[in-house]
């Protein structure tokens, strides 16, 4: 018996570990004297967060005695109110209590160990890569708080600790964009977190609505005959009841479903969700986190993107149950996002941003699991997404930034004199595109065989429709990513070398002269790892992903069906061959014979097909980001710069559709009162009434 005590100790002791190390890494950091010992400080403790991580995944594994669930408060009030005219205060809460805590499902398990491994291989990377820069002490501690607060949303007990935990991470990637060295760092900070605003408005008036839905009216479901159904909160609106609130409506814990009041609460949060996840609505923040300085970049599109946007899909997919249509819309949306990305990466000659492209693309595909009612098929796509994600941004980052080699035409000279670097890239890729079943391939099959054969747990009505969309957007966009990856992977191997003269010499000169460091062991472990985390995820077997998330041993919760699995592992295969099979070296043959050449092994036929589906597709999606998404994003930023700017002379003025800041204020404005009306006249006691 005090074995068994001492080991719940132990483990109770680890799973708080997974939580403070980072603070205390962020703290021992400003004690060291020079610019590498804060970064020595910062990667020790995220090596340590790692073990604990490990060791309360293996205590969730064996299902080991432990307390899976702890809250620790450090500040405690009581709630009072004075109404007006009244001379009496009136308790709104009991107490008021505010502290930090974690819950160690297993799904927030696997995704804590994913995101610690991502974020402690960026951390490593950018020690080697600016070993030299005075912003080495900064951005390693501005990656440790995007690390705590990451861990913070992941393990979230409780509303206030998602509500913190966003806001962290936010805050922290804008401030990494805000000290790069471009010329734009500035605006693609302030154009990050005006996405991230959205993103949090949106969570914070998703939860007022489900008071205005759940308040009074709905009871927790009993869990026995000794605890009886009760309210939800009778105390009026204040954190202490959106917490409980919150509590009882993301854990399936209410009575009582439907409602437009629920459907606006539920597609509020689903905003919030996209916005994390970088969707077409909101791509303006993958193409600003392509900016990152040194190795962050992989960082922040692994952990916000897919780690972020994950946990809290994943705390609010019982929610998004109870809404009628929410899950069809977030499968068709993210859907075409997936679809949209993976054709951008298709034509994109920048490497970086051919990274985050595929990164946007995995994502989504992760949200198709979470439409298509398979929370374990959307965690296993994610645990492989995140690493996938961390590698391919760690090799292109080494690549444009160490060996200044930025664009896709430039490869070759990297295949001939730093093969290694390149190895890198294409173990990264492979993953990406889950090839022989590594990376990401068990992952996309269960979101497949969620569409396929209908067996995702949670879909409230099996629209044929929806799954047609899910599955078939999933399918092409992972097609679509093959032909990309396959694309590079021949630029490299087969591209053509250098025509200008300076070109070359400077390519040489750069890729001599570079100092990889201790970078390419991390990145070659981390692509071992990307590669072999598909392997955790194999459906029906003992140690998958399915298993881990499944609430007794012995039973496995992804979906599984043979047509997912044979089409995931034979179309991409084959069409990532294809990619590199049918690029055209020119050098190969003479001018005279090269077109005649090109149509007999099929080049030609290839380049003609490319043109045809992917080419003009790709040109009107460019067109589409250029001309229209990208002015709204900025539009939406110089707004905000014009609001904090003093008053010119010049009065603004509205012309056509461009609206003024003093309208979209007192447009703002109007909503919001109009919103207190509405949640005043349908709980007059919450708004201080009679």
């Amino acid at each position: 018996m005090a074995q068994v005590r001492l080991a719940e100790m132990h483990l109770f002791a680890a799973s708080w570990a997974v939580l403070l190390l980072p603070v205390a890494g962020l703290g021992v950091s400003y004690l060291a004297e020079t610019r590498r010992g804060s970064a020595v400080a910062v990667v020790a403790a995220s090596g340590l967060t790692l073990l604990a991580a490990l060791v309360v995944l293996f205590a969730t594994v064996e299902a080991l005695p432990a307390l899976h669930q702890s809250s620790l408060t450090f500040w405690t009030f009581p709630v009072t109110q004075t109404p007006f005219n009244s001379a009496a205060s009136t308790l709104l809460s009991p107490n008021f209590q505010v502290g930090v805590g974690y819950w160690d499902t297993p799904a927030a398990t696997v995704l804590a160990v994913a995101v610690v491994i991502a974020v402690l291989v960026a951390q490593t990377q950018m020690m080697s890569q600016l070993r030299s820069d005075q912003r080495l002490a900064g951005l390693m501690r501005l990656t440790e708080i995007l690390l705590f607060g990451a861990l913070t949303l992941i393990l979230a007990p409780g509303l206030f600790q998602v509500l913190v935990g966003f806001e962290l991470c936010g805050f922290a990637a804008a401030l990494i964009l805000g000290s790069g060295l471009g010329a734009q760092a500035g605006m693609v900070a302030r154009r990050t977190y005006v996405a991230w605003r959205v993103g949090a408005m949106s969570l914070l008036l998703g939860v007022v609505f489900l008071y205005v839905k759940f308040s009074g009216a709905v009871e927790v479901a009993s869990t026995s005959a000794k605890h009886p159904a009760k309210a939800l909160s009778p105390n009026g609106l204040n954190l202490a009841s959106l917490t409980a609130i919150w509590t009882a409506a993301t854990r399936g814990q209410v009575h009582g479903v439907g409602g437009r009041t629920l459907t606006v609460a539920a597609v509020l949060i689903v905003v919030a969700v996209v916005c994390t996840a970088g969707l077409v609505p909101f791509h303006g923040l993958w193409r600003g986190l392509v900016g990152a300085p040194g190795g962050a970049a992989g960082a922040l599109l692994a952990v916000l993107g897919v780690g972020v946007a994950g946990a809290l899909a994943n705390q609010v997919f019982p929610l998004m149950r109870l809404a009628p249509g929410v899950l069809p819309a977030l499968t068709v949306l993210a859907s075409i996002s997936a679809v949209v990305m993976s054709a951008l990466a298709v034509r994109e000659p920048d490497l970086r941003r051919f990274g985050a492209f595929v990164s946007a693309s995995l994502s989504a595909s992760v949200l198709v699991g979470f439409g298509l009612g398979s929370p374990s098929a959307a965690v296993a796509m994610a645990v492989s997404s995140i690493v996938t994600i961390g590698a391919l941004m760690g090799a292109v980052g080494h690549l444009s930034r160490d060996l200044r080699i930025p664009t896709v035409r430039r490869l070759r000279p990297a295949w001939d004199q730093a093969r290694g670097t390149v190895w890198i890239l294409m173990g990264a890729l492979a993953a990406a595109v889950g090839l022989v079943g590594g990376g990401t391939f068990f992952g996309r099959a269960a979101v497949l065989a969620a569409s396929i054969s209908g067996s995702g747990r949670g879909l409230p009505t099996e629209d044929v429709m929806v799954r047609l969309v899910g599955g078939g957007g999933e399918l092409l966009s992972s097609l679509l990513v093959a032909w990309a990856c396959g694309r590079v992977a021949a630029a490299a191997v087969r591209g053509p070398g250098l025509t200008d003269p300076r070109e070359a010499r400077a390519a040489r000169r750069h890729l001599n002269q570079a100092r990889p460091g201790s970078q390419l062991a991390v990145l070659r472990a981390l692509v071992v790892v990307a590669l072999l985390s598909g392997l955790v995820s194999i459906p029906a077997l003992h140690f998958g992903i399915g298993n881990i998330l499944a609430s007794a041993k012995g039973k496995n919760l992804l979906p599984f069906d043979w047509a997912a699995l044979g089409a995931t592992l034979i179309l991409p295969v084959l069409v990532a061959a294809a990619a590199l099979a049918t690029t055209h070296d020119p050098a190969r043959a003479t001018a005279g014979e090269g077109n005649w050449l090109a149509w007999v092994d099929g080049t030609g036929l290839a380049s003609g097909l490319e043109r045809a589906l992917i080419g003009w597709p790709g040109r009107v999606l460019a067109m589409l980001t250029v001309r229209v998404l990208d002015p709204l994003s900025d539009s939406a930023v110089r707004a905000l710069e014009d609001g904090t700017s003093l008053p010119t002379a010049e009065t603004s003025r509205l012309g056509g559709w461009r609206l003024g800041v003093p309208a979209a204020t007192l447009g703002l404005v109007i909503v919001a009162v109009g919103i207190l009306v509405w949640v005043g006249a349908v709980h007059p006691a919450s708004v201080g009434g009679p």
